[in-house]
């Protein structure tokens, strides 16, 4: 089940699954809901072991945060489909994460959202609504990135990379010279140049490039279980689309603003109905008893 609230980063295994799976650390829990109900970490284990498409993003912990995040609203679509009356197939009736469920009754709460009539109403809805045709910033990124626990040439990884970052600064060395060392060190990530990324306002390290220049370097940063650094090799700023770019296009963009929209009121509306709130300590906890396992 995706509601459109998940940000992949990364491919792997992820500690919070390793250290659930081999009993190193105690079910804490991550999320409460209305009522009593919570959301552990044996949770959120058994619910990647299911969905393995989601492993990755819980290397780190805004990727984590957004499983959560997608855990509760299908708690909170499920129990709002079994106060609705919504029929539950008897096999699933004991299952809490049935994304199946949930998905059917989101579709069945999402209101439509109809394209304008005419090319006048799609004017018009350019007119009205600028930001649904803002580009948002992008950034030509060449990144490196290695766990947090590694050691290198006797230094911990956060303390070499901030080395190498001084050494490029005096000139001693380029961006593409760490790339090359760090590809020889870990190999499990693609290493160097990552191409062009949606500069989004919800991950911090993202916030921080987008204040970024081209030229910049950015890092050490540590996210999850890896510490990251980064060289800014192109940037566009954020602009205003004109009609004559979208005007083809101005209808069926009325229509994905309309479902992204909607997807977005609903999610927070359900949030509050069910009273949901994360626990950012007992989530960095994860990570601090993960890398205490690895150490």
């Amino acid at each position: 089940m995706n509601y459109g609230l998940i940000t992949r980063i990364g491919v792997g295994c992820s500690a919070v699954v390793f250290a659930a799976a081999c009993g190193s650390a105690a079910a804490a829990d991550l999320v409460r809901l209305k009522g009593g109900e919570t959301i552990t970490s044996s949770d959120l284990t058994a619910y990647l072991e299911r969905r393995v498409d989601l492993r990755s993003s819980a290397r780190t912990k805004w990727g984590v945060e957004k499983i959560l995040n997608e855990m509760a609203m299908g708690r909170a679509l499920v129990r709002e489909g079994e106060r609705l009356g919504e029929k539950r197939l008897p096999a699933k009736e004991s299952e809490r994460f049935d994304d199946a469920y949930a998905l059917g009754v989101f579709r069945k709460l999402m209101p439509a959202c109809d394209p304008p009539s005419d090319g006048a109403a799609s004017r018009k809805f350019f007119d009205e609504n600028p930001q649904a045709f803002r580009v948002p910033p992008m950034a030509r990124l060449g990144r490196v990135m290695l766990p947090i626990n590694d050691q290198v040439e006797g230094m911990a990884a956060t303390d070499w990379l901030m080395n190498q970052a001084k050494l490029i600064a005096a000139g001693s060395q380029t961006f593409a010279d760490v790339v090359t060392r760090v590809e020889r060190i870990y190999k499990l990530e693609a290493q160097g140049d990552i191409g062009w990324v949606v500069l989004v306002d919800e991950n911090a390290i993202l916030r921080t490039l987008g204040t970024a220049q081209q030229g910049d370097m950015v890092g050490p940063v540590r996210e999850g279980d890896f510490v990251y650094f980064f060289s800014v090799d192109g940037k566009r700023e954020s602009r205003q689309l004109a009609w004559d770019e979208v005007a083809v296009s101005a209808a069926s963009r009325a229509v994905s603003y309309c479902r992204q929209a909607a997807a977005k009121k609903l999610e927070s509306d359900l949030m509050a109905k069910y009273e949901v709130v994360l626990d950012q300590s007992a989530i960095s906890g994860l990570f601090d008893k993960s890398s205490a396992t690895q150490k």
